[in-house]
Formats: structure tokens, sequence, C-alpha cells
């Protein structure tokens, strides 16, 4: 009886202090913007500095560098994801809720810095009409945007390039040919290997 009292008691009892979360997990990023990314089974998803899961696990996060497997992170309340399209992927980004605020559209996209993004979108102008063939001639631009974090559209960055859309795949989405250098501060290099500063 009295082995039976001490089990009892033993099993009543609960350690104070600890109190275990999440488990087995892959890879732990550091806090930000009150979030931490961590990994699981090849997909990330986000705990509040409490614990809390409040990102599941997906598999659609872009990581900031993919060969040294960088986490995944927020800037600006919003975090970058891809999708496919079947050749090549598209590019959104979630908010701190795991909503798709910027639904995938964009060839490429950067993450949000104090606000804005750079983001590349495909313009297809009609150029002709070829009548043997009975097909509309089209030419495809790259272009240049800054964005902020509701999607619209704040600075043209005048750096369209010509591009052939099927050599934009998974694997090689077009390059960036601008970059952010300050504060509404952005460079963009140009046709003639020159450098614009813009102020937007």
């Amino acid at each position: 009886m009295k082995k039976l009292l001490i089990f009892i008691i033993c099993l009543s009892m609960q350690p104070f202090g600890i109190a275990q979360i999440l488990t087995d997990l892959d890879e732990v990023s550091t806090l930000k913007e009150n979030l931490l990314a961590i990994k699981k089974n090849n997909k990330w998803g986000f705990i509040n500095k409490e614990g809390a899961l409040v990102i599941n696990f997906r598999n659609d996060f872009v990581l900031e560098n993919i060969k040294n497997n960088t986490p995944p992170f927020f800037n600006s309340g919003r975090c970058l994801i891809k999708k496919s399209n079947g050749n090549q992927y598209l590019y959104g980004y979630l908010d701190m809720n795991g909503e798709e605020v910027i639904k995938p559209q964009y060839l490429n996209a950067s993450n949000f810095n104090n606000g804005y993004a750079i983001v590349i979108t495909l313009l297809k102008d009609t150029v002709g009409y070829n009548e043997v063939l009975e097909k509309c001639i089209t030419k495809s631009t790259l272009e240049e945007f800054v964005i902020d974090a509701y999607g619209n559209k704040v600075k043209y960055l005048e750096n369209p390039r010509n591009c052939i859309p099927s050599e934009v795949t998974l694997k090689k989405p077009p390059s960036f040919y601008s970059k952010f250098i300050g504060d509404h501060l952005i460079a963009v290099f140009k046709k003639d290997n020159k450098w614009d500063i813009y102020k937007f």
C-alpha cells in the first residue's frame, strides 16, 4: 500500500519551470520581428517568442542563401515565398499570420527591406502578326519595380531587358539589375554598363 501511495504521488507531481513545446527540430533561427523560423522534415514554420507555432510548417519559403541553408525571415511584416507554375517559380509574400498578402506573381523578388522590395515582372507586347502562321509576334521584356508591403508599385526602375521566357526556369530565375543602397535609395545597372541611383 505504501508503495502504491508513493507511486500515485510521483505521478501527480509536475515539474515546475520546464515545459517541452516542440521536439525533434532540425534548425532554429534567432528572433527577428518577434518570430523565429524553425525547420522540421525539410519544411519551415515560425513560432512566436512564447514558443507557440504561429505559421505551420510548409515548403514554399524562400531561403536567403540556399547554399548555406539560411532560414527564411520576416522583414517589414513580410516573408518571401515561391510557388511553381510548372517550369518557373513565381514569387510572393506572406504576412505574419501566414496569409498570402501578395500572391506569387513575380519571376523573381527580393526580401523586404525597410518596407520595400524589388520585383521582376514579365511584359509581353504584340509587335506584329505572322499571316502565314496566323500567330501574333510578341516581344518579352523583363522589368524591375520597387513595391511596398501591399504590392503597390512605387518606382519603375527603367532597366527593361529582352527575355526569352523559356530560359527562365525553376533553377534559373532572372537576375536583379538593381539593389537597395540606402533608405529610399536604389542603384540600377543600365545597358551601357553604368549605374544610376534613384530616390523613391
